[in-house]
């Protein structure tokens, strides 16, 4: 897990920020350069394989062939090494960086099928002067470039190239303004918030010959390897061998490793599962050691720590809390510097704070509980999908069913789940039973545009399935993937999810809808394959609070005074991303009377407010060729 970076062309020589990446690569530096081809390549390395200096990078493979620049983690490299090993590649180091190299040589651009983990990764081949770039089929890391005639760079995040040359970019006032709107669907495009900067989408590669880039979708969602079997039973235990060999391979590590514990079911299944290893896990820690960590909002309707305290106890481990506080001045400005672009939400301090938590127990490696909501209907936001499918045709027991799963999902002083989801219910029932209310019949959603790298799948016309493809791949995994990210990475912390294993998110994504959500529950059948691992105060609870920031405490009270400030200044008021004055004056309303919905338009203006700042320090550099000069 690192930080990769890379020119090739006329600007080669110029000087590069790999500084900028540090955060993701606190344990090495390097670089490799070819004046005979212009070509720089530049890693900063986090050391989780092979500890020793045959792990470091840039890695020079197959007798200099090729030259490799890596971030992430092949999971599956062992077997893939052995196999290469048997038709004659011999291997010098115990990494997966040299395994990528010996794949790629052997099956080509086809390699990228037999990974399994995730990934970004440069590859340049010094006998054809090939640049090749890849990034995992999901887009877990992160991967940017920037190309024009003659020139193209690279680098794990956007402002490492907005620091390298601040004059060549300009801001994409189009994506700004939509975080402030607190929409994430440009996340499933090649967009970043600068215009010259595009990203790799997840799934896709990138070919460079010196003259032109040829990008490609490399991997589109598939059916399942193996059958769906008929029955829910059949479903349930082949979901729980998928998970087991998930965590399995993921639990590949010469550091230690822990879980992160929200007390939910995702992160305690997770848990769960690697508890069931925990001597394989503790021989990693120099202490013997293995621990969970959990974030506790002391007095706010967020906090589950009594229930992930109360798990630890269950699977006798160590659990470590984090009480996280509203945040200081100096923490906002430190995330927001570390966060790579504006975010719409504030839920990322409790994130960013957590993985500064972690690192500071001396545990680089955890495992995650990230993706079943997405691919399962877990959240709210896919009641009005699932009751759109039951409508089609119209299932009254279905209905009622979806109705009562999401509608029992919880009750706070300033949310009603019960009351949303009547709603949502009485309003699609009229628009299908009375069209003539509001002129219109029920659409199957935004249609999917060109823009996007992953197309809708064509055959595919249930609005309950699309809602959950759009999910995996345009609008929710994506900004969650790249938020982890960077909470994780600003700490050089490596993050892993086992849900989002590819195996295991093609059979779900192929799974009938009533065995996702059914029989009164959101995800069930994970709560099923785990019965016996995790206890029932979890498994069968129906209330859905989801991770954030307990922004409406937080609003209403220590950060009130900082957002009305913020929302006063002159700047903020003539933001062209946002509408100033509304929000200043909509902000003293709310909190009069404060709605949970609400309270989500506020954070990202003032994000972006903020943000602004930070990058406009790139532009006031002076020094060297337009851009930042090496740290010392």
């Amino acid at each position: 897990m690192c930080g990769i970076a890379g020119v090739c062309g006329e600007d080669y020589d110029l000087p590069f920020p790999l500084h900028a990446l540090a955060h993701r690569g606190p344990d090495a530096r390097g670089e490799w350069r070819s004046s005979a081809d212009r070509v720089w390549l530049g890693h900063r390395r986090l050391a989780i394989l092979d500890l020793s200096p045959k792990g470091h990078q840039p890695m020079s493979c197959l007798d200099h062939r090729y030259q490799v620049v890596f971030n992430g983690e092949i999971y599956n490299f062992l077997a893939l090494r052995s196999e290469l090993e048997d038709v004659g590649y011999v291997f010098r180091s115990e990494s997966d960086t040299e395994v990528i190299a010996a794949a790629f040589d052997r099956w080509g651009e086809a390699c990228q099928h037999r990974f399994n983990g995730m990934w970004a990764f440069a590859l340049w081949d010094t006998r054809d002067k090939i640049l090749f770039l890849s990034r995992d089929r999901y887009g877990k890391k992160p991967l940017y470039f920037h190309h024009r005639e003659g020139n193209l760079s690279f680098a794990s995040e956007v402002q490492a190239l907005h620091r390298w040359q601040p004059g060549l970019f300009s801001v994409n006032e189009a994506v700004v303004r939509r975080i402030g709107q607190v929409v994430s669907d440009w996340h499933g495009t090649a967009e970043t918030y600068l215009n010259q900067v595009s990203t790799l989408p997840g799934g896709c590669c990138l070919r460079w010959d010196g003259r032109r880039a040829e990008q490609r979708v490399w991997y589109r969602l598939r059916a399942p390897q193996d059958p769906i079997p008929a029955d829910f039973e059949g479903q349930a235990r082949h979901l729980r061998v998928l998970l087991e060999e998930s965590c399995q391979l993921r639990l590949q590590s010469d550091v230690p490793l822990g879980t992160c514990l929200s007390g939910g079911l995702d992160s305690s299944t997770i848990t769960a599962l690697v508890a069931n290893h925990r001597q394989r896990v503790m021989a990693r820690s120099a202490k013997g050691e293995y621990a969970a960590f959990c974030v506790s909002f002391p007095g706010t309707t967020l906090d589950e720590v009594d229930k992930a305290r109360q798990l630890a106890r269950h699977l006798h481990i160590d659990l470590r809390v984090l009480e996280v506080e509203p945040p200081q001045p100096d923490d906002i400005q430190g995330m927001i510097a570390d966060q790579d672009g504006p975010v719409s939400v504030l839920g990322q301090y409790p994130i960013w704070k957590l993985f500064e938590f972690i690192r500071g127990h001396g545990v680089k490696v955890t495992l995650d509980g990230q993706g079943p909501d997405e691919i399962m209907g877990g959240y709210f936001s896919a009641l009005q999908p699932a009751l759109e499918s039951a409508l089609r045709p119209f299932d009254p027991l279905r209905f009622m069913d979806l109705w009562r799963t999401y509608a029992r999902q919880g009750e706070n002083a300033f949310d009603s789940r019960f009351a949303s989801a009547s709603r949502v219910a009485l309003s699609l029932l009229k628009r299908r039973f009375l069209p003539a209310a509001d002129g219109g019949a029920i659409s199957p959603g935004p249609e999917n545009g060109s823009r996007f790298s992953h197309s809708l799948p064509a055959e595919e016309t249930d609005p309950f399935r699309l809602a959950l493809y759009r999910a995996l791949m345009q609008d929710s995994i994506p900004p969650i993937l790249q938020h982890f990210d960077r909470c994780s990475m600003a700490h050089g912390v490596e993050n892993r999810m086992p849900f989002m294993d590819y195996r295991l998110v093609e059979f779900v994504m192929a799974l009938p809808n009533d065995s996702r959500v059914g029989r009164g529950f959101s995800k069930r059948i994970l709560r099923h394959a785990v019965r016996d691992i995790v206890p029932d105060f979890i498994r069968t609870d129906r209330r859905k609070i989801g991770f954030n920031a307990p922004t409406v405490e937080w609003f209403l009270g220590p950060l009130r005074q900082m957002m009305s400030d913020i929302m006063s200044s002159s700047l903020f008021l003539q933001d062209p991303a946002f509408d100033g004055p509304f929000l200043r004056d909509d902000f003293q309303r709310w909190c009069q009377r404060p709605q949970w919905g609400e309270s989500f338009r506020y954070w990202g203006p003032v994000d972006i407010f903020l943000w602004r700042q930070h990058v406009s320090g790139f532009h006031r550099v002076s020094g060297q060729a337009g851009g930042y000069a090496e740290a010392s």
